[in-house]
């Protein structure tokens, strides 16, 4: 099977039925005199591209144990890595459009990972698009001779082409839904903030993000200083340029472990887990998601978070040598609410004891879940709100709605998951509920069809939110007693 693009044509396979085009460049590859500079147009090529085998990922650092979980984790990277791949149930059709942006901390990640396959939303009638953007060093740290949010600008880059190109992959240009989940997440609060990207997309779905990752370009440039003077090099250009992709890819997965466990020395900035942020006050965001909301009126969007997404995060950091830094940013990031905030958890409904599981449901709260909701408080545009609450059957009781965990029920996935091996077994159990896999991968898909997931949108004097869970019901402001004990502070 062969499709024409405006670049050249290129060859997919079929697979039950279907057709899925990989390695499709959107952009050049993005090194050399390229580097550090906005996307730009790949060249056109002669002959047939072969399409049939996923490329390479964004530089970042891979080792055999990430290619052991191959899940979300790629098995090789590449300079030539603004790349998407598209699954299509009929290439002569015209349906609606789904662009996948993965996650990653704007660090790790690739589009092409089994976890982010689109085989069940093309089986359901839908064009799934997955694409790579730059991370780290490369994507997320701005430069005076260079530019500003490259990993946002290369998302951007790759939307354009999907206005260009999708019909010729049987998809309708004018029906398109960005999509992501934590890092990609995080990407589509602030594409749909970006000037660049209006009117490349119809609606959005934000899995586990956060409006308040990105920081002030004035902030980011500071990491950008920071990082350059570990590796005594100017913060230029040309001074990062001559650094290596993989010694920097390294190197920033120093910066960020450094950054991510010394909260009493970065603040409560580094309970955002990543220095690799999105930055406003820049030419490519002049606003932050949340101002941008405000703003004007926006697209459509469906966004909600999972009852622990901190829980490993929060696990990982409660290691002797690292508990006391733990609970001292903790208690850094409440300030003076901390008695208000925490008597909310003890004695409001969810009764969470002190401790580790305190500590937990307060991180996860202040990171995704009360953010998410400020901007969907913000939002001018109709917005839909929902909370994931299934439990891995393989954790404690009350900490087991973790980060990611929602990925193979929205994409009615098992397969891929349990094809993970124990990782996978672990995350869902051996008999993860297949109805609410159905359900919710359902919603996705009607929402990209209709703009209507099933359950009422999100309004101020209701705030209807869809809690999902092996019995999942619709509920107005479950989150109440913690939403206000945040007002003011978060």
């Amino acid at each position: 099977m062969i499709v024409e693009t405006e670049y050249g044509r290129i060859e997919g396979v079929e697979v039950d039925g279907l057709s899925v085009i990989r390695n499709i460049p959107y952009a050049a590859p993005p090194f050399g005199e390229r580097r550090f500079r906005p996307p730009v147009p790949p060249e056109k090529w002669d002959g047939v591209r072969d399409g049939t085998v996923s490329g390479p990922s964004a530089p970042q650092p891979i080792d055999d144990e990430t290619r052991s979980i191959n899940y979300f984790n790629p098995e090789r990277w590449g300079e030539d890595c603004l790349t998407l791949e598209v699954w299509t149930p009929d290439t002569s059709g015209s349906a609606p459009v789904m662009v996948w942006i993965h996650g990653g901390g704007f660090m790790f990640g690739v589009g092409s990972a089994p976890g982010h396959s689109g085989r069940t939303f093309a089986r359901d009638g839908i064009v799934h698009v997955a694409i790579n953007y730059r991370l780290g060093v490369e994507g997320f740290l701005p430069l005076p001779d260079g530019g500003d949010n490259l990993g946002l600008r290369d998302q951007v880059a790759a939307l354009e082409w999907v206005q260009r190109n999708i019909a010729s992959f049987g998809g309708d240009p004018d029906n398109v839904t960005i999509f992501g989940e934590s890092g990609g997440a995080v990407g589509v609060m602030h594409v749909l903030a970006m000037p660049s990207a209006r009117g490349l997309f119809q609606r959005a779905i934000a899995q586990s993000g956060s409006p308040f990752a990105s920081v002030s370009l004035a902030e980011q440039e500071k990491k950008t200083r920071q990082f350059a003077k570990r590796l005594g090099v100017p913060a230029t250009r040309e001074g990062l340029g001559t650094v290596s992709p993989e010694k920097a890819a390294a190197e920033a997965f120093r910066f960020s472990i450094e950054f991510i466990s010394n909260p009493i020395a970065n603040g409560s900035s580094s309970f955002m887990l990543s220095p690799f942020r999105a930055a406003f006050d820049s030419p490519s965001l002049p606003l932050s998601p949340v101002d941008a909301a405000r703003a004007e009126e926006g697209v459509p969007l469906m966004t909600g978070t999972n009852r622990n997404e901190s829980y490993e995060f929060a696990n990982m950091l409660n290691a002797p040598g690292f508990q006391a830094r733990l609970v001292s940013g903790l208690a850094q990031l409440m300030m003076a609410g901390v008695g208000r905030i925490g008597r909310s958890y003890r004695e409001g409904p969810r009764k969470i004891p002190k401790g580790f599981r305190l500590l937990e449901a307060i991180w996860s709260d202040w990171s995704f879940r009360i953010p998410t909701i400020r901007l969907v408080e913000a939002r001018r545009a109709r917005t839909h709100l929902y909370e994931f609450r299934w439990e891995s059957p393989s954790l404690p009781k009350g900490v087991g709605s973790i980060h990611t965990i929602e990925i193979p029920f929205v994409r009615d996935d098992f397969v891929s998951v349990l094809d993970a091996g124990a990782w996978g077994e672990a995350l869902v159990g051996t008999n993860p509920p297949a109805a609410l896999a159905t359900a919710m991968h359902g919603a996705w898909v009607s929402y990209a069809r209709t703009g209507d997931p099933g359950w009422p949108a999100y309004e101020l004097d209701t705030r209807s939110t869809m809690l999902f869970d092996e019995h999942s019901e619709v509920v107005d402001d479950p989150a109440a007693v913690e939403r206000k004990a945040w007002e003011g502070r978060r």
